[in-house]
């Protein structure tokens, strides 16, 4: 059951990572501006956006099982048609918002099948398991990428999905059990239509904001159409029985409410570690770009070894106060990227990435587990969907609001009189102190949820973990 999920799953996590770094050869293959390059890679986000809060009301209809099965379809047979036309843009960028539109089906279904094949006190390990693989995938997806753009073609990138797709979809058929739909939702069409609209309208948005030949009325026309539309939706499904997204899982749930604030903060600071760090080795340190892609590799190591560790000691019924210690990690790590010398070692940058893959490997997947323990079970695909989708909108608007600030900031300080590569270390210093300083505000948060009994239940002593 582990393998047949995660053959789907890490596949498609794997292709994108190496789709992320071909933007220069989308441009010279299509003779294309880099904008519209962008998209090539913008459009599988967008699409992932949109159909992670659809995939309730498709689950509704079809079933975990079904509903999973459909996004391997969709994923596999979009790769054939990728493999065949990679000649033309336009089929490329298609099967690039379909293959994002089949991760919105997959990934937040993805841990939920398995907790169903998996008692609690197994499930901490669970996560750990997915959680390495997960984080593999993007650590290795640039360097295939690279082999493949180098050795062969695009279209190669699209056929190796293929046996991936179809010997998941095999095994997944054999080996999910059976769900009944629950067809509790109706179909609304406005609020679909609501909902789609205000959350492409948000994506775009963020995604233009980085754009310099975009205007910036477009922009915030964007912002403000899909705030408008978002609190449209809001207030027609609030007065619904049964809503497309359940938000009384919010309300009604401290444990999760508060599980999904400290990921949406997690995320935040996670994916603008990645936009800061590598911009802080490039202007600050000097390294090259292929040493500062290896850097990344010792984070990714040490999270996928760290994140099963931390699923065992939750399984086992130690004290969560190991989250504390890994969050403590990342502060501590983005902190002294702040403070560290020019002339500093490459040695002591790699250490503070291992650190910071430790910190991760300890919390971030073993607070997501403790959010979804503390769901229904009939609820935990709808749980998973929503806070993946609130910490996606949150995460990209947070990137693109430092990438805004760091322009901003660094021009600024060169009109006081600093230099520019000084100005723009001061601007580097500034974002991770605010990343550091940030996480700093999940510690009281994790302290609530070790107060709390969470029904937890852990190895044969079946205690509480918390």
């Amino acid at each position: 059951m582990l393998f047949s999920i995660f053959t789907g799953a890490f596949s498609l996590v794997l292709t994108n990572s190496a789709f992320n770094i071909l933007l220069p050869k989308f441009v010279s293959m299509y003779g294309i501006s880099t904008s519209l390059g962008g998209w090539i890679i913008a459009l599988y986000m967008l699409a992932m956006t949109i159909t992670l809060p659809l995939t309730s009301l498709v689950v509704d209809r079809l079933g975990r099982k079904r509903t999973y099965l459909l996004g391997i379809g969709l994923y596999g047979t979009f790769s054939i048609i990728g493999g065949l036309f990679y000649s033309y843009v336009e089929i490329v960028m298609v099967v690039r918002f379909v293959h994002g539109v089949a991760a919105g089906l997959m990934i937040p279904l993805s841990l939920v099948l398995l907790f169903d094949c998996y008692e609690k006190e197994a499930r901490g390990r669970v996560t750990g398991i997915w959680g390495m693989l997960l984080m593999i995938a993007p650590a290795i997806g640039p360097t295939l990428g690279g082999i493949i753009m180098e050795v062969g073609e695009l279209r190669h990138l699209f056929w190796i999905n293929v046996p991936f797709a179809l010997f998941s979809i095999i095994m997944c058929a054999a080996q999910i059990k059976p769900y009944e739909p629950a067809r509790r939702k109706s179909i609304h069409m406005e609020g679909i239509i609501l909902l789609i609209t205000s959350i492409a309208l948000l994506s775009l948005g963020i995604q233009l904001l980085s754009n310099p030949a975009v205007s910036k009325w477009i922009v915030y026309l964007s912002f403000g159409l899909g705030a408008v539309a978002l609190i449209r939706f809001i207030q027609k499904e609030n007065r619904r029985e049964e809503p497309i997204i359940r938000y009384k899982l919010l309300r009604g749930n401290p444990i999760f409410r508060t599980v999904v604030i400290i990921s949406v903060i997690q995320d935040i600071v996670m994916f603008g570690a990645i936009f800061v760090l590598p911009l802080l080795f490039l202007e600050v340190f000097g390294l090259s770009p292929s040493v500062i892609g290896a850097m990344f590799i010792p984070t990714a190591i040490c999270t996928s070894i760290f994140v099963w560790i931390g699923g065992k000691w939750m399984d086992s019924g130690r004290s969560l106060n190991f989250i504390l210690v890994g969050v403590g990690f990342i502060v501590i790590s983005m902190m002294a990227f702040a403070f560290l010398p020019r002339s500093i070692s490459i040695i002591v940058i790699v250490l503070f990435m291992a650190l910071r893959g430790i910190g991760m490997g300890l919390s971030d997947m073993t607070i997501t587990t403790i959010g979804l323990n503390s769901l229904p079970e009939e609820d935990m695909h709808e749980g998973s969907a929503l806070s993946s989708t609130i910490e996606r909108l949150l995460s990209s608007f947070a990137v693109m609001l430092l990438a805004l600030y760091y322009d901003v900031r660094w021009q600024m300080l060169v009109q006081t009189g600093e230099s520019v590569e000084y100005a723009k270390w001061l601007a580097l210093k500034e974002e991770c102190i605010v990343l550091g300083s940030l996480l700093l505000l999940t510690l009281p948060l994790i302290l609530f949820i070790n107060r709390k009994k969470v029904d937890i239940v852990v190895g044969s002593e079946n205690k509480s973990a918390v």
